[in-house]
Order: structure tokens, then C-alpha cells, then sequence
């Protein structure tokens, strides 16, 4: 894996909004991380599918991205477990983008990932 689209994953994984649990804190770090990469995959989908009428995406970048995270949480968690989570996280995107607007919540992301240094967005 490329040094850039890791750390790109890292920084994603951690953006704030991930699940908060009781677990010890090794396991929370872990569930966190988890959540991270079900984030990027969801914000991703949101991307292709809403954003372009708003700006330029990247698709190498976004598809690499959302490649990368799916192959961790499989690696991590097996198929069925994780094509749950993603499902669960697209679905939590897909509300989210109906209560701000699309024009919104793509502005947000952009911010976000241009923030981090995430190319996904072209302008």
C-alpha cells in the first residue's frame, strides 16, 4: 500500500463520530479504527454518488481509497461482518445527506479531506 493512501486512511479513521463503548481501551482503539474505515467507505459512496454535480472527484483516489478500507475491515472483521457495517454506515450517510442536503454535506467532506491532504476532490 502506498505510504500517501495509508495515512490517508489513518487520518480518516480518526475523524471524530466514531462509536464510543466501555470496552478496555486496546479493544476501543480497535472498534474505533474499525468504525473509521466502515466511515471511509460510506463518505466515499456519498462522494460518487452525490458530490460530482458539485465538483470534480478524483476517481482513482476515491475508488483506492474506498478499496483499501473494504479490504482492512474484511481483513478484520470477514465478509459478512463487514458488508454489515458498510451497509449500516451507507445507510447512516444517506440520512445524514437527506437531513443537511447534498450541497452541504459534500461541501463538508471536501473541507474535511482537503484538510487532511486527500485528493479525492479534483477543485
Amino acid at each position: 500500500m502506498k505510504p500517501v493512501l495509508l495515512a490517508a486512511l489513518l487520518s480518516a479513521a480518526l475523524l471524530p463520530g466514531g462509536s464510543v463503548s466501555a470496552e478496555e481501551p486496546a479493544a476501543t482503539g480497535r472498534t474505533e479504527t474499525l468504525d473509521g474505515l466502515a466511515r471511509i467507505v460510506g463518505a466515499q459512496a456519498g462522494i460518487v454518488l452525490y458530490c460530482r454535480k458539485f465538483y470534480s472527484v478524483d476517481d482513482a483516489v476515491s475508488d483506492g481509497l474506498s478499496r483499501t478500507a473494504r479490504r482492512a475491515l474484511e481483513a478484520a472483521m470477514g465478509h459478512h461482518r463487514a458488508e454489515a457495517t458498510i451497509a449500516t454506515e451507507g445507510r447512516r450517510v444517506a440520512d445524514t445527506i437527506a437531513t443537511v442536503g447534498a450541497d452541504q454535506w459534500c461541501a463538508d467532506q471536501r473541507d474535511i479531506l482537503n484538510t487532511d491532504g486527500i485528493r479525492v476532490f479534483v477543485d
